[in-house]
């Protein structure tokens, strides 16, 4: 069994140094002792546009609806009580209640004082919850959180879908700042396309909301770097013409290059759903 909610809250207690670690300069001397924390075998992070507001071609498979099929697939899954993002920060815009999804085998050894098991049915309501929201959806395979909550040792079974807004997210903030190294950890899906129609008027809104900086004017018209963008659609969401689309390849790319990077961490081929 993890740990209890007691034994985690003295973890949260750390919170402030999350943004330290992300802040450190390049040159900085201590920065190359915190970059084996994040390691991309045990910090992995991807976007996930699941907001209804998202502008997107019709009769496409929908991010959420992919993430939809990912809680489906899990072995076991759990509600926690609260966004932990959120709760630390003490956001006013989105509701702290609305917290992360534990996917994978490691979710059911999760204290019940963090929160409870869920069914499919529950976990699908949430979704669609944090949908409506606006919130961003966010899936990692992070050592952090499964150190903190006591399933360290069940890390290769882990999962966190988190539901993450742009004033809180422990990843988001400060990482036009952030080093190197945590930028290489958010892996984009190659599926999803982000771009601009002719319908944009260089408001620039794209460009002070995106959190890499991965868009910039060009004349009167937004660009979106595709390098550095990493597909998350809040663009999309935010711009005044909706003259920013998300795009998903052909039929089922999305679910197959997401499933591709997570087939083994959901689930547990000696357990059942």
């Amino acid at each position: 069994m993890g740990y209890s909610s007691r034994v985690v809250n003295i973890f949260l207690t750390l919170w402030p140094f999350t943004h330290l670690v992300k802040r450190l300069s390049p040159y900085t001397p201590f920065r190359q002792l915190f970059a084996p924390l994040v390691r991309e075998e045990i910090f992995q992070v991807t976007f996930l546009p699941v907001a209804e507001e998202v502008p997107t071609p019709r009769e496409m498979v929908l991010p959420r609806q992919v993430l939809a099929r990912l809680i489906e697939e899990a072995s076991h899954r759990f509600i926690y009580n609260n966004c932990i993002c959120r709760t630390q920060e003490g956001c006013s815009k989105y509701p702290s209640d609305l917290g992360c999804l534990f996917l994978g085998d490691a979710a059911a050894h999760l204290h019940p004082s963090l929160g409870h098991r869920a069914g499919i049915e529950e976990c699908l309501e949430h979704l669609e919850r944090a949908s409506e929201a606006g919130l961003v959806g966010m899936m990692g395979h992070l050592w952090m959180d499964a150190t903190a909550l006591g399933v360290m040792h069940r890390f290769h079974r882990f999962l966190v879908v988190c539901f993450c807004c742009d004033c809180c997210c422990m990843v988001r903030t400060d990482l036009r700042e952030a080093g190197p190294e945590f930028k290489r950890t958010i892996k984009k899906l190659d599926a999803v396309k982000v771009r601009v129609t002719g319908e944009c008027r260089g408001c620039g809104t794209c460009v002070e909301t995106c959190f890499v900086g991965a868009i910039s004017l060009r004349g009167d018209r937004a660009f979106i770097d595709p390098e550095s963008c990493k597909g998350c659609g809040r663009c999309a969401m935010v711009c005044p013409q909706k003259a920013i689309e998300v795009d998903f390849d052909d039929g089922d790319a999305v679910w197959r290059e997401l499933l591709d990077r997570v087939r083994h961490v959901l689930r547990d081929d000696t357990q059942q759903t």
